[in-house]
């Protein structure tokens, strides 16, 4: 009897366990399913940080010098897939979005030697361009994504001379220098623009997180060239040691700017 007992229980146990590995084999082909499923599911969501150059091409250049560090960033809605959802391997989206940046031209510093507020002046000539864009963006095996885009919008041109003084402040209990900055010259332009671009982003890393979502980060390289509408604008290209800013006058002159960057996207 007892022997009898022994073998229905470890019957029951074998079975058990032959239950638990079969449960777990389907959870784990249930859990690929979904997992393959949302590496296809499309991603609406689009932003990306880049640095790089920005750089006056053509009379803007002869006018402003050859240009310097840019820094944007933007954002934008993917209408995916154009295509049908069959083609997996490759398809297309129509991206629609808007980007922000900021563009050092040229900074120098000149000692104030003869002004007792200030202790040095900096002269800059900056460029935060504004851009808005439509971008049609291919999907190659869900892997690389090459786009080609177009855009409009406005570069907010600066010529400025700072005075920079430093100031001791009491903080916690403790005598603290800090630098401190007062605009003393300014002359600011817009200049409207339109242009082309072109870039790839590359994927980098996928996440899923069961059970709904899936986004992705991926390198962005891409070009973009803004062909401006003539303006009038100033370049400052010296203070001397009494505080006085020097420019040159340019009018009706050209604004093209070329920009090459490379940054991270995110897809989501």
């Amino acid at each position: 009897m007892a022997s009898l007992c022994f073998v229905i229980i470890c019957t029951l146990i074998s079975s058990l366990n032959l239950f638990a590995q079969a449960t777990g084999s389907v959870q784990a082909e249930g859990d690929a399913q979904v997992v393959s499923s949302l590496k296809l599911k499309p991603k609406n969501g689009l932003f990306y940080m880049s640095m790089g150059s920005g750089n006056p091409q053509k009379e803007f250049q002869s006018n402003i010098g050859t240009g310097g560090f840019a820094f944007i960033m933007g954002g934008g809605y993917s209408f995916e897939p154009i295509l049908p959802k069959r083609y997996t391997d490759f398809n297309a989206s129509l991206v629609l979005g808007m980007d922000l940046g900021y563009v050092t031209l040229d900074r120098n510093r000149r000692p104030a030697v003869y002004y007792q507020r200030y202790d040095d002046y900096v002269y800059s000539n900056t460029v935060v361009p504004i851009d808005l864009f439509a971008r049609l963006q291919f999907n190659v095996a869900q892997w690389v994504f090459p786009y080609a885009e177009i855009t409009g919008g406005m570069n907010v041109y600066s010529a400025t001379t700072d005075g920079e003084y430093r100031e001791i402040v009491r903080r916690d209990g403790q005598n603290v220098t800090e630098t401190r900055t007062t605009e003393i010259y300014s002359n600011r332009s817009v200049f409207w623009k339109y242009g082309i671009g072109a870039g790839m982003m590359i994927k980098l890393v996928e996440n899923i997180t069961l059970p709904n979502k899936a986004s992705s980060i991926l390198l962005d390289i891409k070009a973009r060239y803004n062909y401006g509408l003539p303006s009038n604008y100033q370049k400052v290209i010296d203070v001397d040691q009494t505080g006085t800013t020097k420019y040159e006058s340019y009018e009706n002159a050209g604004t093209d700017m070329l920009f090459v960057q490379a940054g991270i996207a995110f897809r989501f």
